[in-house]
């Protein structure tokens, strides 16, 4: 077991490294008129969650996603199984990026819109 109580002067990532986890969670939906029995995985939800991962076994991944000296720490506790991608951060200076797919910088535009449309179900 991880105690963070006695974690001073350690910020996150001195445990694990940095990921992303992308992974399916159950949805609930209403009003429905069609159901797609072909590909029943259809009605999940994806879901991303980033934090730095500090324990992984066959049935659970657990990140923390902020951490305090006064408070302890938020964790995301996913099943393993529920995983489909999981990808490790790489820190560049002050900030944090994906590994394997950020382009280099000078191929990135100058002004880049982030922001992502959400449709129904709130999946982008």
């Amino acid at each position: 077991m991880i105690d963070n109580r006695n974690r001073e002067a350690e910020t996150l990532g001195s445990v694990g490294p940095f990921v992303k986890i992308t992974w399916n969670d159950a949805a609930s939906t209403f009003k429905e008129y069609r159901i797609n029995a072909a590909n029943p995985s259809e009605h999940l939800t994806q879901c991303e969650t980033v934090g730095e991962m500090v324990a992984k076994d066959e049935k659970a991944i657990v990140l923390v996603m902020h951490g305090s000296q006064s408070d302890g720490c938020d964790i995301m506790a996913i099943p393993t199984d529920w995983a489909q991608k999981i990808e490790v951060m790489e820190i560049k200076g002050e900030c944090i990026s994906e590994n394997s797919e950020s382009p280099p910088e000078s191929q990135e535009p100058s002004t880049q819109n982030k922001s992502k449309t959400f449709g129904p179900g709130g999946t982008a």
